[in-house]
């Protein structure tokens, strides 16, 4: 189990983690290391992981030091987050670091709102002519990038674009991914249950809650660790 002692044990051996004050890390740093709110149902040895969402790297983190094997794609599309993440990262070699907004295309995202808490940036689509913050990638385009053929496991935190993500072109990577850890934000935007479980072949899923977590796994990959 990773816990508050295997972060105290990260900064010994790398260095201090970076707890910004007056903003929203400690309160994920405590549902991370302390509530432990990543844990699995199962047991795996995962080869390739995708932190979408990654905040300042604190996800990242643990997945690194529960899956020491695993290469890790950490996307964020924050820069002050971003840079937060590659000094907490840096000395990891299993990291891929991509700053971007995860969306169902290749388009050019611009932040509704920078006057929110730290973890709470969302983005939507605007024309490559105006004004953007930060360029979208697709999970398909991760996954090739990162040179595997499947996802053990996709996390998803990603303020609300769950919506536009599973909104179309998610056939092209859905039967790749053994688990999914969700967060869904309905309360900043309308629809983003609606649109995950639209996508989701419930006939082929486990699911499992974790506090504000949704997450499924492929009954096909349960049965293959049973």
């Amino acid at each position: 189990m990773v816990t508050f002692f295997a972060a105290q044990y990260y900064s010994l051996i790398f260095k201090p983690l970076i707890i910004r004050r007056n903003t929203t890390d400690y309160k994920v740093f405590r549902d991370v290391f302390l509530y432990n709110e990543f844990k699995l149902p199962i047991h795996i040895n995962p080869k390739f992981i995708i932190d979408a969402g990654a905040y300042t790297g604190l996800s990242t983190l643990y997945y690194s030091l529960k899956y020491p094997q695993a290469k890790i794609a950490a996307i964020e599309p924050d820069a002050s987050n971003f840079e937060i993440l590659k000094k907490h990262t840096e000395k990891l070699p299993n990291i891929i670091r991509i700053k971007a907004g995860v969306w169902h295309k290749n388009a050019f995202l611009k932040f509704v709102d920078k006057n929110v808490e730290e973890w709470s940036f969302q983005v939507e689509e605007v024309s490559g002519f105006e004004k953007y913050d930060v360029e979208a990638v697709t999970i398909d385009a991760v996954l090739k990038k990162a040179g595997f053929d499947r996802i053990d496991i996709l996390k998803l935190d990603i303020e609300g674009s769950e919506k536009e993500l599973f909104s179309g072109n998610y056939d092209v990577w859905m039967d790749k991914v053994n688990i999914i850890v969700i967060e869904l934000h309905d309360k900043k935007k309308n629809g983003c249950t609606e649109s995950f479980y639209s996508a989701v072949d419930e006939a082929k899923w486990k699911e499992y809650r974790e506090r504000e977590k949704v997450i499924l796994v492929r009954k096909e990959f349960m049965e293959t660790k049973g």
